[in-house]
């Protein structure tokens, strides 16, 4: 059986068919993935970070320092972008429509899904349809797929702000790639194949967080929330990376897909904020839904940029 092959011919696929797969298995069987460690820390989301941890060690080890300043250009100049527009977003819906929201998207899930970015899919569709530095920027772009961007935006009025040391320690693993990567060669070819091997268990962990029964049951708000995550984001980002960085695009589009780690964000904020609470079931719906919908249409829009793009060059 050729599978492996089969699920490479999907953009993305060996992120988005373990994350689906492993939501199914958790909306028929919740407890399944709770049986205890080994199996929990592996394919649940106590084990995300730690996949993080090594997909940002194995891409820094793929970073060599003469694609530095090319990687911070690039992803440097997206990332920035991508922050002003979720702060500036998340701040007027609050002063807009407070905490409750409207149309039944409240604050935290929009905040949530308007500052979410998975660094996962992003590398996925670079590996398939980016160059060195487009993969080398995925290091760069954990900064901002953490949850301390939503949170900061939620708590403002409070005064909570972005804890430098989270960024210190998102930045440290990409930082020790680097070094051993380029010091020695063996070291960059030994780690070559990593991020392959590790994306198939990212997207377990995310997946393993999702009830579909629960996502789709917040189908229409869910949807509604997805497209002005997809309007307010993606078309600016698109935009930038064409005009400012001289680039396809396909990178930007890249970046704004929804993060299955968003979905800690709702409960985060509440336990911060006691005013939240009411909230945080429904916000968790919406967001697992644009989780599902970004990691189906996303690569997608990707494969038709890249396509159109071929189809302009000749």
């Amino acid at each position: 059986m050729k599978v492996l092959q089969t699920i490479q011919k999907i953009p993305a696929g060996l992120l988005i068919i373990p994350m689906l797969l492993a939501a199914a298995v958790n909306t028929i069987f919740p407890s399944f993935f709770q049986m205890g460690d080994p199996t929990t820390a592996l394919f649940t989301n106590k084990g995300t970070m730690v996949l993080i941890g090594l997909i940002l060690f194995i891409s820094g080890t793929q970073l060599r320092l003469s694609q530095l300043m090319g990687t911070l250009q690039r992803a440097g100049v997206l990332c920035l972008t991508r922050v002003l527009i979720s702060c500036l977003a998340g701040w007027a819906f609050v002063a807009w429509f407070g905490i409750e929201g409207v149309a039944g998207i409240s604050a935290i899930a929009f905040i949530a899904v308007i500052t979410s970015c998975n660094p996962g899919m992003y590398l996925a569709l670079m590996n398939a349809y980016g160059d060195d530095v487009d993969r080398a920027a995925f290091g760069i772009l954990n900064l901002i797929a953490v949850p301390v961007i939503p949170i900061m935006i939620l708590n403002s009025a409070s005064g909570v702000g972005i804890d430098l040391l989270s960024v210190v320690a998102t930045l440290l693993p990409f930082v020790l790639g680097i070094v051993l990567g380029n010091l020695d060669t063996h070291i960059q070819q030994m780690f070559a194949p990593g991020t392959m091997i590790m994306l198939p268990f990212l997207g377990t962990s995310f997946g393993s967080n999702i009830d579909l029964r629960v996502a789709f049951d917040s189908s229409l708000s869910g949807l509604l929330l997805t497209l002005l995550f997809l309007i307010i984001c993606m078309l600016p980002l698109i935009g930038v990376d064409r005009w400012v960085l001289r680039r396809p695009g396909t990178a930007a589009a890249a970046t704004c897909s929804v993060a299955g780690l968003s979905l800690v964000v709702p409960s985060m904020a509440a336990a911060l904020n006691p005013a939240y609470e009411p909230y945080v079931e429904s916000a968790v719906a919406q967001i697992a839904f644009g989780v599902i919908l970004t990691s189906i249409a996303v690569p997608y829009l990707v494969k038709l940029m890249v396509g159109a793009g071929k189809a302009g060059q000749h």
